[in-house]
């Protein structure tokens, strides 16, 4: 389990550093656009297309880290009143729930989205990019949550949960 700890501190550092470089920059991007479209009259079309890209990126990413450090929504009210042992097993079968999900919708379908989306040559009008690369954080993403969630439902079953989870 010591590998898989240091997995998830370095993710997080990772993952924590590129979510605040993004986010930065997502907020300077913002702020020009309102200003030059305030006071200037004329907002830059690029903008626009590159926030959403930014927080497209930042929503998953920082899904991501939050998932590793177990500080993602959950509803435990229900499962807080079993006994231990079912409590190991519920957790156990969140995370194995989560692992389907991010390999079947995120990395499969991510994977498929960004090789169509790559073939098909669109470019992101104002930024002169493929929109591929939009997409690419799905596969992304998918991989690194499957990835925690194979060492989050080990963690379960053997009784070493996280910080998030209730012993």
């Amino acid at each position: 389990m010591k590998g898989f700890a240091l997995l998830q501190r370095v993710l997080g550092r990772v993952l924590g550093g590129i979510c605040v470089v993004v986010f930065a920059v997502l907020v300077v991007d913002v702020l020009w656009g309102v200003f030059t479209r305030q006071v200037l009259n004329e907002q830059p079309a690029w903008t626009e297309e590159l926030a959403r890209l930014l927080l497209v990126w930042l929503a998953i990413l920082g899904g991501v880290l939050a998932y590793s450090g177990d500080r993602h929504l959950g509803v435990d009210v229900l499962v807080s009143h079993f006994d231990p042992a079912t409590r190991k097993r519920a957790h156990a079968v969140g995370h194995i729930c989560v692992f389907a999900f991010s390999v079947g919708v995120l990395l499969i379908g991510g994977i498929e989205l960004f090789r169509d989306r790559l073939s098909s040559g669109q470019m992101m009008a104002t930024l002169g990019i493929r929109k591929a690369w939009f997409y690419l954080v799905l596969p992304v993403g998918g991989g690194l949550i499957a990835l925690l969630a194979v060492e989050k439902t080990i963690a379960a079953l053997i009784g070493h949960e996280g910080k998030g989870e209730q012993a």
